[in-house]
């Protein structure tokens, strides 16, 4: 009921001021109202995972089979196909597992922070760590972390969508006071409701409820509850999955109609039917890709990208521009004062100019600073902190003297503005300081027309140089509010900011990944086009376009092909920036977008691919996003790029193995059936081929590394199907190979008059050795098989040498022979039966080499 309460109450209510909590006082709170965490989605237990291991359709197919072999008193095959289904349970149990605790620990990753006061100081704490009486400091682009009663507010406007349902911006005035207990949440404007994000304006509040007694805390179960949707990627493969299905429903009833014709006996034909049908559909494509997905979103977040949606990492293998602010991004948002430029003279940083230049320093300044460890620790924007230590660094009395002092009257920046005042009463004067962009700040000085040119002209000068120009101005004078003109102009601060190590290599290296990228930067047009020029992303000032330029392209129908060549943007304001990022989807480019702020928000959600700040971004541009960077660099971008076409990768390669193996299977039925003869492989046989054999080599495919030039081909067509060209010839071909292989052999050892379980036996050691030689095949699709690093894979040989061994070791197992029909071969065979699998890789080299001479496109 605080929105019907004065803030004098609401304190007193709280046991608290306008002076924050102690330390002490605050962690004595915490243990008694809890820390501020929502209640998330019960987690699913292992047994829970178990089970729904066998909540598919081709584990119901197989366990129908198990009852039916007991029926029919066949309790082998019963026993063997409950076994390799409790196999691949466990298998699948594991994997899954795994992928959650991965999937935890990155949103453990992604924290929110706040700032409040403690012990009298303003300070960073995690959102988790904040209590009831806490004075919390807002401003735009800030994700609300409770609920809060305001105290002070300033032009303050809020996104309460998640509550209200209402998308647009509300106001908010800490000098409301409802008289009605009842009234809707989104009329309490003195209030603010955890989980709102703050579009607009500054405000200080206290906290009046945490965690589950916060508004969104009593719908928390259901907002826990939210289902959360499949990648893309998932989805398609799920859909050709099903598509699979249908053409192994047609094969399974010609085998029936085959089977019945050539009076097989009905037990055999049933089993038979629902092995190949099993052998066939990729049923465990599913939770390979998510094995693989999971993989790559830890790979990424050891390489600073944090993965907020799985379908970024299948978008970034198709980026093919990357649109990228500069500061902090490409820079190190690492600032410095090094000139201070009037229009009469250029001074030292180190060089004493006037008192009002150091007031309008300190004083139009939102950072704060306090003590810690006896040194001084400053809170704010970069630019605001660059000059606050520059205003030190010339006359710490003075900084010392004003640093405190509140402000009468406050317009704080927001980038749509680009610039920033506020007023103070000073020696009984009051007076307004302003400053921001020089343009801007120009207009609100009493300057003529030749004065304002030549301190323009002085702003491109060192714009030029690559410093980031930012100009002050005063005004003594007792008007109402914040004066909007009439100010004496005082000069502008040199501000440096480096460029970021590596960055220029990450710039060199998206240029060879076919990766185009551009600018967009809020800069002056001069110092953009430097840092450019810098990165080697510009060459000439033809590639460069201001926000003015924009405009007027805007006002000419904002023809496309007009800034397809340009590769700087200065000076764009959000929408200008949310229309380029919209114009190069329209030329055709899958688009990344980097961004920070509030004003970003539009583009991120606009882009193909949105990539947040981790360390100055705002909660507004992190909820927007796809991607998040937590050390906030454009080479982490580039990083993530190769993590996400390794991930696509490593998903082509299981799939490969898993149809062209499944394929071989069919072929070698329906040939031996065409052709009148037994059944090549016994039901159990082939369940034990495809769940026990090819069950974890699969797995250690999606474990692969990066191929060596992964970044040095062009981005894939977003829109070109998984099952493309290259891998129908791939499957076909090792299909092909394998099926008539294994089928020549069947036949040939029963001419030569070997009994049926014989031919059977040294059939299937055939294609378990297919399989584990076609592992390798499956590591490239490119690349020659005799020049792949083999040992940077030891989980493959692994399962390889397991899944071999495993069999050889049934041969000599007297249950798993009469369970299996199976026995030992002698090194001879092994060895003959070892080269006819080891010629499946001269067949898929030779198949590369003539992919490559006849579609050197694909």
């Amino acid at each position: 009921m605080f929105h019907t309460k004065s803030v004098e109450d609401t304190l007193r209510d709280l046991d608290c001021s306008t002076e924050g909590l102690s330390s002490k006082e605050a962690s004595s709170r915490i243990e008694q109202y809890g820390k501020n965490v929502l209640a998330e989605a019960k987690k699913r237990t292992l047994l829970i995972i178990f089970i729904e291991q066998f909540k598919s359709p081709v584990i119901y197919v197989l366990l129908i089979a198990a009852v039916i072999s007991v029926i029919i008193k066949e309790y082998g095959d019963a026993g063997f196909i409950m076994a390799a289904l409790l196999l691949n349970a466990v298998v699948g149990t594991y994997q899954e597992y795994i992928a959650g605790e991965r999937a935890d620990a990155l949103k453990r990753v992604i924290k929110t922070f706040v700032n409040v006061l403690r012990d009298g100081n303003r300070v960073e704490i995690p959102s988790e760590d904040i209590t009831l009486g806490d004075i919390v400091f807002f401003e735009s682009g800030v994700k609300v972390p409770s609920d809060i009663r305001l105290i002070e507010t300033i032009e303050l406007q809020v996104n309460e969508s998640l509550l209200t349902g209402e998308s647009l911006e509300v106001g908010k005035n800490s000098a409301y006071i409802s008289a009605n207990a009842d009234e809707p949440i989104g009329e309490r404007q003195n209030m603010l409701y955890g989980g709102s994000l703050v579009t607009k304006g500054r405000a200080i509040g206290v906290v009046t409820a945490v965690a589950a007694q916060t508004e969104v805390g009593k719908i928390a179960s259901l907002l826990a509850l939210k289902k959360v949707s499949k990648p893309p990627l998932m989805l398609r493969m799920e859909e050709f999955s099903i598509n699979i299905s249908k053409i192994i429903g047609g094969v399974a009833i010609l085998i029936i109609m085959l089977g019945i014709y050539q009076d097989f006996p009905l037990k055999d034909i049933f089993f038979l039917t629902v092995v190949v049908a099993i052998s066939a559909i990729p049923e465990g494509l599913p939770v390979a890709i998510t094995v693989a997905l999971s993989m790559a979103s830890a790979a990424m977040s050891r390489r600073n990208v944090i993965v907020r949606r799985l379908s970024a990492i299948e978008g970034l293998g198709s980026c093919t521009l990357i649109a990228s602010d500069k500061t902090g991004t490409m820079t190190q948002n690492r600032l410095s004062v090094e000139y201070f430029v009037t229009p009469e003279k250029t001074y030292n940083s180190n060089e004493y100019i006037n008192k009002h230049l150091l007031l309008g320093a300190r004083l139009c300044n939102e950072s704060t600073s306090h003590i810690e460890d006896g040194e001084l620790i400053f809170i704010g924007d970069q630019v605001d902190i660059a000059l606050a230590r520059y205003a030190l660094a010339l006359d710490e009395e003075l900084f010392k003297k004003h640093d405190k002092r509140r402000a009468i009257n406050a317009l704080p920046y927001e980038p749509i503005n680009k610039y920033s005042a506020m007023s103070y009463e000073i020696d009984s004067q009051k007076i307004h300081f302003i400053k921001g962009s020089p343009e801007i700040i120009l207009n609100m000085c009493s300057l003529d027309e030749d004065n304002a040119g030549h301190i323009l002209k002085q702003v491109d000068e060192w714009a030029a140089k690559g410093f980031r120009n930012i100009a002050l101005a005063y005004k003594v004078s007792d008007e109402e509010g914040i004066a909007k003109d009439g100010y004496t102009y005082i000069g502008f601060a040199a501000i440096t900011d480096p460029l970021r190590d590596g960055v220029k290599e990450a710039a060199r290296r998206a240029e060879e990944a076919g990766i185009r990228v551009v600018m967009v930067t809020g800069d002056h047009p001069n110092t953009a086009f430097f840092i450019a020029k810098e990165l080697g992303i510009a060459a000439s000032r033809d590639e460069i376009i201001d926000g003015v330029e924009i405009s007027h392209w805007i006002g000419r129908g904002a023809h496309k092909e007009e800034i397809a060549q340009k590769r700087v943007f200065a000076r764009v304001s959000p929408e200008q920036k949310q229309l380029i990022v919209k114009t190069f989807q329209d030329l055709g480019h899958f688009v990344a977008v980097t961004g920070d702020g509030v004003n970003d928000a539009p583009a991120l959600k606009f882009a193909n691919i949105g990539i947040a700040m981790g360390k100055s971004g705002t909660d507004v541009a992190r909820e927007s996003s796809d991607l998040i960077l937590t050390d906030d660099s454009f080479s982490s971008i580039i990083n993530g790029v190769e993590e996400g076409r390794v991930a696509y990768d490593n998903i082509r390669k299981v799939i490969h193995l898993l149809i062209s193996t499944g394929l071989a299977e069919i072929i070698l039925v329906l040939l031996s059936m065409l052709f009148f003869l037994p059944i090549p492989l016994l039901p159990v046989q082939l369940l034990w081929l495809n769940l026990v054999s090819n069950g974890v080599q699969d797995m250690a495919l999606a474990a692969e590394k990066a191929e060596p030039e992964v970044l040095k081909r062009k981005p894939r067509d977003p829109k070109e199907p998984v099952f493309n060209k290259i891998m129908m010839s791939r499957v076909v071909v090792g299909g092909l190979y394998m099926g008539i292989s294994a089928f020549a052999l069947f036949y040939t050892l029963l001419e030569f008059g070997y009994q049926e379980d014989v031919a059977r036996n040294l059939t299937l050691l055939l294609m378990v050795l297919f399989e584990n030689v076609h592992v390798f095949n499956s590591r490239s699709e490119n690349n020659s098989i005799f020049k792949i690093n083999h040992a940077k894979n030891r989980f493959l040989w692994i399962s390889v040498l397991a899944s071999q061994g495993i069999h050889i070791i049934s041969m000599y197992n007297p249950f798993m022979q009469s369970l299996l029909s199976i026995e030992p071969v002698s090194l001879e065979m092994w060895s003959t039966l070892l080269l006819i699998a080891l010629v499946l890789s001269l067949v898929m080299e030779a198949e590369k080499f003539f992919r490559k001479k006849l579609y050197p496109k694909l």
